[in-house]
């Protein structure tokens, strides 16, 4: 696990969104994409429904991202 991908899940969660995180990050949406999936197959959980409106977290998505999130702050 990356600092990388954490940095981009917890974007995509709070901006509910690949391409808008792509954007903040300074990368295409299709990096995100596979940062989020490597991300997913290396944890075993599935971090986000995807639907065509955006990006929700499942269950064990907003369990990760209330975690990392706090990591990332105290990180700063």
């Amino acid at each position: 696990m990356e600092l990388r991908q954490l940095q981009c899940m917890v974007i995509c969660a709070q901006t509910k969104s690949f391409s808008r995180a792509a954007s903040m990050l300074f990368t295409s949406q299709s990096n995100v994409s596979k940062t989020i999936a490597s991300l997913e197959n290396e944890l075993g959980v599935k971090l986000f429904q995807r639907r065509n409106t955006g990006v929700v977290l499942t269950e064990q998505g907003r369990l990760f991202y209330e975690v990392e999130s706090e990591l990332l702050r105290q990180h700063q």
